[in-house]
């Protein structure tokens, strides 16, 4: 029998209007030779553009074994996609650094790292290990201010949340030779976070509050994105973008 998915996929898998938005968010970083760095099982990386490579790892077996499945059903045998085993505690496998990446890009992975600065910095040379003229860039979508740490994070197995501040020294430290560009994202989720991991100490968020998030998403995300591209400055979410010159 399969070990039960962790509930923050679980919760992820269903949540297709939240799902699109995510990945029409960082849409506009995402080159043509991609690596989706825990990938888990696969929620988003359905949304992902399919160019000339699209790399999808994890490192848990049960996960790579769904991930695979997914893979063949979304993908068929497109020779394109791949799946690879990559563990962010460890060195990258060969595949990655022999794939040319343009792009790497994670949803809620770095916040899992102890050493995310280590991370960081090997998924940046992966990078600067690529060729030709096109940008590189490192995509992270990552849980948004440390003060909205709570009850339901450290279920999750987050080591912190990030402050665009907070991952500008994260990045400054790892990748210095890149460029940053940060932006905070769904500032609606983020009372309803804090309310139920801070004030209340829940350990997960009831399916019944994701399914009305999951209702008026598609109401709420033009505002927002507007908002956030005026600079309001939280959310539940950062988006960080780091660009090789």
């Amino acid at each position: 029998m399969s070990a039960p998915l962790p509930f923050e996929l679980a919760a992820l898998r269903g949540a297709v209007n939240y799902q699109r938005w995510v990945s029409d968010a960082v849409a506009p970083y995402l080159g043509a030779r991609i690596l989706e760095v825990g990938a888990g099982v696969g929620s988003l990386s359905r949304w992902l553009p399919l160019r000339e490579k699209l790399l999808l790892s994890e490192r848990e077996p049960e996960l790579l074994r769904l991930l695979a499945a997914e893979v063949a059903e979304r993908f068929g045998a497109d020779p394109r996609v791949a799946v690879v085993e990559a563990d962010l505690s460890g060195e990258l496998p060969a595949t990655v650094h022999a794939a040319d990446l343009d792009t790497i890009v994670s949803f809620n992975v770095i916040e899992h790292v102890k050493d995310d600065a280590g991370a960081l910095e090997k998924l940046a040379s992966a990078l600067r290990r690529s060729s030709g003229p096109r940008p590189r860039r490192l995509v992270s979508f990552v849980p948004a201010h440390l003060w909205a740490y709570g009850s339901i994070d450290a279920a999750y197995g987050h080591e912190r949340r990030y402050s665009a501040e907070s991952f500008a020294a994260l990045a400054t430290k790892s990748c210095p030779d890149f460029q940053l560009e940060t932006r905070y994202f769904n500032a609606v989720g983020l009372p309803g976070w804090v309310l139920f991991g801070k004030l209340l100490r829940r350990s997960a968020i009831s399916a019944r509050a994701i399914r009305a998030f999951e209702l008026i998403c598609p109401w709420i995300r033009g505002v927002d994105d507007a908002l956030h591209r005026l600079g309001l400055p939280f959310g539940q979410s950062l988006i960080a973008v780091l660009t090789h010159p």
